[in-house]
């Protein structure tokens, strides 16, 4: 998997967040190196930080949060963006409605789900073990959140 330094997304993140992108790709392309582990795991790793990075810099943009905030160490990208936030737990870092407006339900969930998928079932530890990723599923996911900032960024150039 090759990065395109050009991609619309790419060229959106700051220095930091290029530089974790970077790690990730360079893992992905070092398979032969890196055969025979049990969990590849850690190939996500920098690419979800640099999607955090990323949604709350959309966020900052887009003047959902301010300065402190996004400067700050109290939000929490799963809480603001999670649709299934009860009613009377909606407070104003919960952004999903507010994202859902801006870009679309479909965005929306789509940039949710990515969240979900490549940062909270990968990061976190089950007991049954079954959150290992294989070095092609660790790929999907490093091309899933890609594809969630193009879209993004798609939409904030219209």
């Amino acid at each position: 998997m090759e990065l395109q330094k050009n991609a619309d997304w790419y060229q959106y993140l700051d220095e930091c967040q290029k530089e974790l992108v970077v790690v990730s790709f360079s893992l992905l392309n070092k398979k032969e190196a890196l055969a025979d582990l049990k969990d590849y795991s850690f190939i996500v790793f920098s690419m979800a930080k640099a999607y955090e990075g990323f949604l709350k810099k959309v966020f900052f943009d887009l003047y959902l949060i301010n300065k402190e905030t996004y400067e700050g160490r109290r939000f929490r990208i799963g809480r603001a963006l999670n649709p299934d936030i009860r009613d009377n737990q909606r407070d104003q870092d919960w952004l999903y409605d507010d994202v859902a407006h801006k870009f679309g339900k479909e965005i929306a969930r789509q940039l949710w789900d990515t969240w979900l998928v490549c940062r909270n079932r990968v990061f976190h530890y089950f007991s049954d073990c079954t959150q290992f990723l294989s070095f092609d599923e660790a790929a999907e996911r490093v091309k899933m959140m890609e594809e969630a900032m193009q879209l993004v960024t798609n939409q904030l150039k219209k």
